[in-house]
């Protein structure tokens, strides 16, 4: 027996003790103030809903399905090793979508085989089956007289991946018919970016410079001697080049004069040196970063102009009277282009800041504060503020 004071009234401060009465002993659930609580009142007991289901059971096995389908998805692509000459068969064939499915597959092998080159055989990129296969249906496309969307892509596919191949006797004879002005300007662009892969590779055997540094850390100025020779020994190659850099098209002229930096020896310095007076702000560059990449330091007064151009203002609003083609371009070029112009410049800012003289000093650091303190775009102030404290100016 035991007692309970749920009960009891509080009188003048202490216990009626009177009304405390004894209560049985028994086993039915109280609530929090002792009230008995009756199986009736307890909450009905309902199957889980099919949402709970979904929730506790199914999504999770969704998840851990989808871990296990990438898992298995990079082991094919690390396994595909074995396909890529059905790859190779594939890029012939008449159907468009095994013809891209096939080379997305081929390209994507090129590119990992770059990054990570395998050393139980011969790269895909010096493989005699690839490289015929590839410069062949290069060549047999350019013959074609279809401008199909569908062809036109896949001719430019061909033209840009045959520069991840290391065969130049096979590549550059192909390249060079790619560059000719009679060719779709989007293959044409497509063969001077081959010509600037393969030059550029060459490039840095020579001279040790890499044109892209690895943010974070600080390094030492990187000015090469200039090469004396140039890295493709091309004429018909060559003669593109100077064709495309005198372009009407500012697209076709910038990837020339990148292509041409790449090159290097003593012509493409002069040919570069004429490129820094073209009105395409990205063909200046790519001209001033060419003469940089070649251990010139006459690109130095456009690298600054470029830079304090990228100071003013950009008020993102279309000007008044502008087309939407003019907007979308000029949105383009300050969101995209430019930021990437200002990235080189401030690189080769810091590769020829042992060339300056004080006076190019003290302006290239009003002009880099400026940049760090209100450029639109965050990685670029980043970038900026890291150099002033190079040159011995934190923003």
């Amino acid at each position: 027996m035991r007692f309970s004071t749920s009960d009891a009234r509080v009188k003048n401060g202490q216990l009626n003790m009177s009304e405390m009465q004894p209560q049985p002993a028994d086993s039915t659930p109280r609530s929090s103030d002792a009230a008995p609580i009756r199986p009736e009142e307890l909450p009905p007991v309902e199957p889980p809903s099919s949402g709970y289901i979904v929730q506790l059971f199914l999504i999770p096995a969704l998840i851990v399905a989808a871990v296990v389908a990438v898992w298995a998805l990079f082991g094919k692509l690390a396994d595909s090793g074995d396909n890529w000459q059905q790859m190779v068969v594939d890029l012939g064939s008449g159907n468009e979508h095994r013809r891209g499915r096939a080379a997305h597959g081929l390209s994507q092998l090129l590119r990992n085989e770059e990054i990570a080159p395998p050393k139980d055989r011969t790269p895909l990129a010096q493989q005699p089956e690839v490289v015929d296969s590839l410069t062949q249906l290069l060549d047999e496309s350019l013959k074609s007289v279809s401008q199909a969307p569908a062809d036109l892509q896949h001719q430019s596919f061909l033209a840009r991946t045959v520069g991840s191949l290391d065969a130049d006797d096979k590549t550059l004879p192909v390249l060079a018919k790619a560059l000719q002005p009679d060719v779709n300007s989007d293959v044409r662009q497509s063969a001077l970016m081959s010509v600037a892969m393969i030059a550029g590779r060459k490039l840095e055997q020579r001279t040790g410079y890499a044109e892209r540094r690895d943010s974070g850390e600080a390094s030492e100025p990187n000015l090469p001697e200039p090469v004396t020779e140039p890295t493709i020994k091309n004429e018909e190659i060559w003669q593109g080049l100077l064709t495309a850099s005198r372009d009407n098209e500012s697209v076709v002229r910038h990837l020339a004069a990148f292509a041409i930096g790449n090159v290097g020896g003593p012509e493409a310095l002069d040919q570069l040196r004429s490129l820094l007076y073209d009105n395409d702000p990205r063909t200046r560059a790519n001209a001033a970063l060419g003469l940089t990449r070649n251990g010139s330091v006459d690109g130095l007064p456009v690298v600054i102009d470029l830079l304090r151009e990228a100071t003013k203002p950009w008020d993102a609003r279309p000007s008044k009277g502008m087309s939407e083609e003019q907007a979308a371009a000029e949105m383009a070029f300050h969101t995209v282009e430019q930021p990437q112009i200002v990235r080189n410049c401030l690189r080769a800012v810091f590769d020829l800041q042992t060339r300056m003289t004080d006076e190019q000093l003290r302006e290239v650091r009003e002009i880099i504060t400026t940049l760090a303190e209100s450029y639109h775009t965050p990685d670029v102030r980043s970038q900026a503020g890291s150099l002033l404290k190079e040159l011995g100016t934190e923003a």
